[in-house]
């Protein structure tokens, strides 16, 4: 099956989404270390204090399939679709949390509207015959 060739645009969004995802793994990994949480402020201590495990679960699931599902569009996969899905639903996920304890922020937004952003952009190169 020979793929049709992506608009480069595709490149730009896999890649910055990417970048998008690496940096919420490398603050998910941030937070895992008691020294870097120890460093930072009062109100964040306390809410990365109080995250039950389910909402920690969903913040590792949501940024490390973000990143697979990118590395996967990346590799031209139609599996990265799937990956954005499951990202998706572990943004819901933390996302209740996140409600919770401090409302809707600008910061909540825009990682819901990247995360649908992600799974429209594949389906779209999906159709295209971009991904084999």
């Amino acid at each position: 099956m020979t793929l049709a060739k992506p608009h480069f645009s595709f490149w730009i969004f896999a890649a910055v989404g990417l970048l998008w995802n690496l940096m919420g793994c490398l603050n998910y990994i941030m937070q895992a270390n008691a020294d870097v949480v120890a460093q930072m402020p009062e109100l964040y201590q306390e809410i990365i204090a109080a995250r039950p495990a389910w909402a920690t679960a969903a913040f590792a699931i949501a940024v490390f399939g973000g990143a697979v599902g990118c590395i996967l569009l990346l590799l031209r996969r139609r599996v990265a679709s799937a990956a954005f899905v499951v990202s998706l639903i572990a943004i819901a996920g933390h996302s209740v949390f996140t409600l919770r304890v401090a409302g809707v922020t600008p910061s909540l937004v825009l990682v819901v509207l990247v995360g649908v952003a992600l799974l429209w952009y594949s389906s779209i190169a999906r159709r295209s015959g971009w991904l084999g």
